[in-house]
């Protein structure tokens, strides 16, 4: 095997291993996530704290956490599910983050490293 074809697989192998970008499956289509995610709510586990984690999406583009804490929520152009916390301990903290669905799980990524994962109901 040459050295290149070598190096790939490697670089593959440790991609896939430590869950890197080219083992995820994101949504990439904005219209999906947005079906998604409106009017539904996520029931899951927030992986940092391995606790559990409820977003409840609203139609009218508001989001509410398992502490009640309120945001405003959109979809972006790179299919990206976005957030601005409105108040709560997050205040003013704005972020986007990639979704994975597979097999019914969804899975949400911040900066390439899975932050929750679970379910979503009720859309």
């Amino acid at each position: 095997m040459q050295k290149s074809a070598r190096t790939l697989l490697a670089a593959l192998a440790i991609a896939t291993a430590s869950g890197g970008a080219l083992a995820q499956k994101f949504i990439t289509d904005k219209a999906e996530v947005e079906k998604l995610l409106t009017g539904a709510t996520f029931i899951g586990v927030y992986l940092r704290t391995e606790s559990a984690y409820t977003l409840k999406f609203g139609t009218d583009g508001t989001l509410t956490d398992t502490t009640g804490a309120k945001a405003r929520w959109w979809v972006d152009e790179q299919a990206r599910y976005c957030r601005e916390w409105l108040d709560g301990k997050l205040k003013g903290n704005t972020g986007c983050m990639n979704v994975e669905l597979e097999d019914g799980q969804v899975a949400l990524y911040s900066e390439g490293k899975k932050v929750v994962e679970g379910i979503v109901t009720g859309n």
